[in-house]
This record gives structure tokens, C-alpha cells and sequence, in this order.
């Protein structure tokens, strides 16, 4: 029988298929003779015919002594992606590259002798297990660093923290510096001398922070990233850790360091105005909910989608709370209610309540003159709106108040008053009779026939189909007209 054969799962017939996990995981580390002995065993378990499937043909076919081949399947045995089932005689089986995964691989111990003597040196109190070295292998060979490297990481975390460090701690370092860029061993030494020379920084800012606790590599790693990627001074972090005294440490001044980054406030002089500015603005939100009486548990959602809004418009704090009260009064009693008030301010160019107030006030100055003509037709119902938009018409006609109240003292006792006015003039606009004086005189003159039809109750006039068309023509998109 052949030596070497296909696990039932992996025999593919008629070809070698070489899957691309031994390409990118197992093939760079292995010798030349180690990949012709893989090679060419994958081709005889593929191979039908058995007859040369013989430690003697694969020695002859590679030019290999017994002992050569047997231990490069010893190799590949430790990799996990064959399986020797005799030596006497030699039997090896392949496996799917997929099943050889991290738990069960295992690695060349000439490529990692030295590494293990090293690593053994930093840690004279225990042993370190297998379970270990495995993890740093792992390491090494997902990120391609060079063994001198994660060997000065390791000193590194055990000069800091003592020989009690951990596997898990070291790693965590090792990536860290990874994720920053450190991939050479002056990469390394460079990374060691700024994190010393940030211990004097990291008292300081401890200090602020009112941490007791003792200062980590990964805090230092922190201080790197805010002056080496961020641009912050110190005098900028140590006024930040002063907000955080006592709240969040570490983590909270990372956070808000962050905070400040992302608004390019980068010095002491720009954090203050923020910090200002931040907290007029929670005052600002927590004033315009009282005030319309709505609750909010955070006020970051106001801030943002209202308060920000309103201030980048023009609205001074003043203007704003000025419109809060205006909605209350009138029974608005919601953001969205408010934001569509300050809209309509916005509209009207009134953003400050200098500006805000002299428009009120012309509202309700008109709200008076309406009511004043709806007086004087001798009607005592409300303003409705309807009445607010035929006052507006009228205005726009060209007529003044005193015109309009002439109109309106014509209409007593008429049905539709405000419709009624507006027909009178209508009469007054077509005869260019803009004044009171002149208005009067041609109401009188046609008191006793305006109200009749003509003769037959025909149109004086008969418009052709073209001259319609032409009329009406720019009236197809009524959408567009404003009422």
C-alpha cells in the first residue's frame, strides 16, 4: 500500500489543489526540501495508481536520504496538515489545510530557540508554558515583527511593571505599538524614549486628574498620541485634566481631548471659549424647555438639533427665550412647535428682539386695524385669518386705512363682510379711486346699480378661445401661485 493518502474529505480526483491558506500561512516558513516532500506527497495521494507511492520512489524522485524524509513529514506533522499513522512502516495521511487551525498548529522549534531563551531571561521567577510561547508566536507571525522587537516590548512592560507582567499585558503593549507604527527595532527604541520622557508629563497630569493609582504604559501611550498625533501641548492636557479631576481619569481625558480635537481646539485660549460657549448653550436648552414646558433627561439632542441651529442663524440667547415666551403665550408647547416659530421670525429678517419686538408690534397694531374695520361693518366676531389675508390684499391694492374704512361701514348688515369689502374695492381699484373722498363719490354714484347685472345678464364682452389661452397660459402651475 502507498505511503501517503488523502483523508475521504480531501481527495480530489484528477488534480493537486493547493488551497490558499498553505500559500499565505505555511508556505514561508518552510525549507525547500520540507515544500518538494508536501508537493509531491499532495501529487501521490492523487495519483490512482499506488505502485510507486513508496519511501523509496519519494527518496529517488527528490534525491532525499530515509532519514530527510521522514523529517520533513516530522514538519509538517507539527503544523498540524498531515497526520503520520505508522513509521514502520511510513504512513502519512493529509489533512484540509482548513483544519489545521492556530489551536492545534504547531511551530518549528529551530525558528524559535532563541526567542524562547530570551523571553525565558525576563521572567527568572516562573516558566513560561508552551500555551504561551504559542500566543507569541501567533503574534509574530499575523504581524510579521521581528522577534528583537516583541523581546523589547516584553523587557520594556517587565522594567515597568516588575516580573509579575503578563502574557496577556505584554501582547496588549506589542499591538498597541503595532496599531502606532512600530515595526523595527529603532521603531521600538524611539517608542521606549518618548514614553520615558513623558514620566515628569504624566506626574502632572496625574496629578490633576487626582489618580492615585500608578501610571501605565498605555497611559503614556496616550500622552504620545495627544502631542505626537494631536498637536496638544501640555499646558492644554493639564487644563483639560483640571475638568476631569476625580471623573472618568484616563478615559475621560481621552474623551474629551477628543472632543476638543474634533472642534480644532487645540490651546488653552480655544478650551476655554469651547468650554464656555458649551455650557451658555446647556443653560441656553435648559432655559427654552422650562419656559415652553417641555422635559428632556439629556440635553445634548436640544443642543444639537435646535440651540446649535438657532445660534448659527443670528438668534442671540435674548431673541430666543424671547420666542420661547411667545410660544407659551400661545399655547406652542414643543421644540418642533417653536423651531417652526423661529422660522417664521427668521423669514421676516428678526433675530434680535429689538427686531423681534418691533415686528410683534406691527402685528398686532394690524390685528387692531382689522378689528377697527370689522367695527366699523358692525360685526363683533374675532379676527380669523381669512381676514388677516384680505387686509393684506388690500394693502397691497394701494388702499389706506382710512379707504378701507369707508368700504367697511358700507358693508353693515351685508352677508360675507370681509368678501363684500373686497368687492367694493375691487370696484374702487378698477376706477383708479384710491382716496376716501374718492372712493365715496364713485360708491354713491353707483350704489343703485353696482349691486344689479347688466342688460340680459350678458358679459359686455366676448373673449375668442385665443385670447383666453393667452390669459390663463401662465396659470397652468398653479402649484406656484401664492395665496
Amino acid at each position: 500500500m502507498g505511503i501517503c493518502r488523502l483523508s475521504d474529505e480531501s481527495i480530489i480526483k484528477g488534480s493537486i489543489l493547493l488551497d490558499n491558506k498553505f500559500v499565505t500561512d505555511y508556505m514561508a516558513d518552510a525549507d525547500e526540501t520540507q515544500l518538494k516532500v508536501y508537493l509531491f506527497g499532495l501529487y501521490q495521494c492523487v495519483n490512482p495508481v499506488f505502485a510507486d507511492n513508496t519511501v523509496s520512489h519519494f527518496c529517488n524522485a527528490l534525491s532525499l536520504t530515509e532519514e530527510q524524509l521522514v523529517a520533513a513529514f516530522d514538519y509538517w506533522k507539527n503544523t498540524g496538515l498531515i497526520t503520520v499513522l505508522s513509521y514502520d512502516p511510513l504512513e502519512v495521511r493529509y489533512n484540509r489545510v482548513r483544519s489545521a487551525d492556530s489551536s492545534s498548529k504547531l511551530y518549528k522549534p529551530s525558528k524559535y530557540s532563541e526567542f524562547n531563551a530570551q523571553m525565558q531571561e525576563l521572567f527568572p521567577d516562573r516558566a513560561i508554558t508552551q500555551s504561551e510561547y504559542l500566543k507569541y508566536y501567533e503574534f509574530l507571525d499575523e504581524t510579521r515583527l521581528p522577534q528583537e522587537v516583541l523581546l523589547m516590548i516584553a523587557g520594556y512592560c517587565v522594567n515597568y511593571k516588575g516580573f509579575g507582567v503578563r502574557q496577556q499585558y505584554v501582547l496588549a503593549v506589542a499591538r498597541s505599538w503595532y496599531d502606532s507604527g512600530v515595526r523595527t527595532v529603532a521603531d521600538a527604541e524611539e517608542c521606549i524614549a518618548k514614553q520615558e520622557a513623558s514620566n515628569e508629563a504624566m506626574r502632572m497630569i496625574a496629578k490633576e486628574l487626582g489618580k492615585k493609582s500608578a501610571i501605565e504604559i498605555e497611559d503614556k501611550q496616550l500622552y504620545i498620541k495627544w502631542t505626537q498625533s494631536w498637536g496638544f501641548n501640555l499646558d492644554a492636557i493639564l487644563y483639560t485634566a483640571k475638568q476631569c479631576k476625580n471623573r472618568g481619569g484616563m478615559a475621560r481625558l481621552d474623551s474629551l481631548l477628543d472632543e476638543f480635537f474634533t472642534r480644532n481646539c487645540l490651546t488653552v485660549a480655544d478650551m476655554k471659549a469651547y468650554v464656555e460657549e458649551k455650557q451658555n448653550m446647556y443653560d441656553l436648552a435648559k432655559e427654552v424647555t422650562r419656559i415652553i414646558g417641555v422635559r428632556y433627561e439629556n440635553l445634548d439632542t436640544v443642543i444639537s438639533h435646535y440651540v446649535c441651529v438657532w445660534l448659527s442663524q443670528g438668534f442671540d440667547r435674548q431673541a430666543i427665550l424671547l420666542v420661547a415666551e411667545y410660544c407659551f403665550q400661545n399655547s406652542i408647547r414643543s421644540l418642533g412647535g417653536m423651531n417652526a416659530a423661529i422660522g417664521k421670525f427668521y423669514k421676516q429678517g428678526c433675530v434680535t428682539v429689538e427686531s423681534i419686538n418691533s415686528y410683534l408690534g406691527e402685528l398686532v397694531e394690524r390685528e387692531r386695524k382689522i378689528k377697527a374695520v370689522l367695527e366699523a361693518a358692525a360685526s363683533s366676531r374675532m379676527v380669523t385669518q381669512s381676514d388677516r389675508d384680505a387686509y393684506a390684499l388690500w394693502l397691497d391694492w394701494g388702499f389706506d386705512d382710512e379707504t378701507i374704512l369707508l368700504c367697511a361701514s358700507l358693508a353693515q348688515g351685508k352677508p360675507q363682510t370681509t368678501g363684500y369689502i373686497t368687492k367694493l374695492l375691487s370696484r374702487c381699484k378698477d376706477a383708479k379711486a384710491y382716496t376716501a373722498e374718492d372712493a365715496k363719490k364713485l360708491l354713491s354714484a353707483s350704489a343703485s346699480s353696482q349691486d344689479k347685472p347688466s342688460a340680459g345678464g350678458q358679459l359686455e364682452r366676448r373673449y375668442t378661445k385665443e385670447e383666453m389661452g393667452s390669459l390663463f397660459g401662465d396659470l397652468q402651475n398653479y402649484d406656484d401661485i401664492e395665496i
